[in-house]
């Protein structure tokens, strides 16, 4: 859906500067949504199979409602802080000449409600995860694309990029609604009862700290890619994202995919003891993955030009388009296989509650990514800032790698029989 997403775009805006706006303008609820609110099944997941584990389901649900209401009342807050600074850039940037200010206040604002609705939904997909259920919050994350989809093709007159952002919001609200028709299914409550006591939120919280402050920095390579994108000239920022667009499929079915079903089962092998299992999964799933990402990414740069020609090349989007999305996306699917096994690295720490141990990494790869942005774009444009994330990435995952499988004192799977969530980092 996101690649007929990409298609349905193309022949409609092309890569101009109105598709640049509505692209700028998501940047930042995307960017919050990211940090804030898809950080919170990778930390949940784990605490929820724990508690299911060892205390029963009735404590996991209640975990689940007083979590619920947290997360509720804080997205709220923050969406109504960037409803009032969207507003506000509205006003003030009426009648600016070099950048329409104005246009991506609107936007913004009307996209502010995904923030909210991100929260609950993605409370809802970890509690549906960590009892298995994957069908249902696979099916939701297709709505996004087939809601814009339909706004595009049953508006009468030229699409606005207005009606993109309030499809953004529309899609964000029929998640919400399918997941909450899920849980109903799954025999689940949709807003548990108010449980007697508070939790003692010490773990998660420090747990979801240090993920969101990875997730923040990890985002914010992308986004600080598309802004140096934009300086390149109108245009610029559209050709990067149809140029990302595959290995973001790719990604969604691949690494994401795999992402969410490996977590629940790490979880189980983490609150149960049983490392040995733990290090043979990990070390099948992750062999066998980086041979087929890796098959696969060099098989499709080797016929970028006639995929994006043949997908992409028709209506406003021109073959001058295609050669320049050909060349971002051939260097966009150099990361596809260390995409992967960067994901599978990741929920093996989120598993051990050690999110904590990728913040360094984290911090190096945004800083080298700004760098070979810069060098890179200079002489290569828009395909610079691809082959720079790509670069990073592989960078990325040699060292969680290391860190994972290292056998000296700070290696996670060197002494397993230890309680690996409570080691201490320098």
């Amino acid at each position: 859906m996101g690649a007929a997403k990409a298609v349905v775009l193309a022949r409609a805006f092309g890569s101009g500067a109105a598709l640049d706006s509505y692209l700028l303008a998501f940047l930042v609820p995307s960017f919050l949504v990211d940090v804030f609110c898809g950080s919170l099944v990778p930390v949940l997941v784990p605490k929820l199979v724990e508690l299911q584990y060892w205390e029963g389901q009735a404590k996991a649900i209640d975990f689940y409602g007083y979590i619920l209401r947290r997360s509720m009342w804080l997205s709220c807050g923050t969406a109504a802080a960037l409803a009032a600074g969207s507003a506000l850039v509205a006003m003030l940037g009426a009648g600016s000449a070099r950048l329409n200010l104005h246009q991506l206040g609107v936007l913004t604002l009307l996209m502010t409600p995904i923030l909210p609705l991100a929260a609950v939904a993605n409370v809802w997909r970890a509690v549906l995860n960590a009892r298995g259920s994957f069908v249902i919050p696979a099916f939701t994350v297709t709505l996004t694309p087939t809601v814009i989809i339909l706004c595009i093709l049953l508006s009468r007159a030229s699409p606005g990029t207005w009606l993109l952002a309030a499809g953004t919001s529309l899609a964000s609200l029929a998640e919400v609604v399918v997941l909450g028709m899920g849980l109903r299914s799954a025999g689940l409550p949709i807003l548990p009862q108010q449980p007697e006591g508070n939790f003692s939120l010490t773990v998660v919280r420090n747990e979801y700290r240090y993920l969101a402050a990875v997730t923040a920095m990890s985002a914010g390579t992308a986004v600080i890619g598309q802004s140096m994108a934009a300086a390149l000239g109108a245009g610029s920022v559209s050709i990067l994202n149809y140029g990302t667009r595959l290995a973001g499929v790719l990604m969604a079915i691949g690494p994401a995919a795999l992402g969410v079903t490996i977590l629940p089962r790490f979880s189980y092998m983490a609150a149960s003891r049983d490392w040995e299992s733990l290090k043979q999964s990990l070390w099948r799933i992750l062999s066998g993955s980086l041979l087929l990402a890796g098959t696969a990414a060099a098989f499709l740069i080797v016929f970028s030009i006639p995929i994006v020609r043949l997908t992409l090349q028709r209506g406003a989007f021109t073959a001058a388009d295609t050669r320049a999305v050909a060349s971002v996306q051939a260097y966009s699917l150099l990361q596809l296989p260390f995409i992967v096994g960067i994901t599978i690295l990741m929920r093996v720490l989120s598993a051990l509650k050690a999110n904590r141990a990728m913040l360094p990494f984290s911090a190096a790869a945004l800083v080298m990514s700004t760098g070979l942005n810069y060098a890179l774009m200079a002489r290569y444009g828009v395909a610079g800032i691809a082959l720079a994330a790509s670069s990073v990435q592989a960078l990325l995952f040699v060292a969680l790698a290391t860190l994972v499988f290292h056998r000296g004192p700070h290696g996670f799977l060197k002494d397993c029989d230890v309680d690996v969530s409570h080691r201490q980092w320098n």
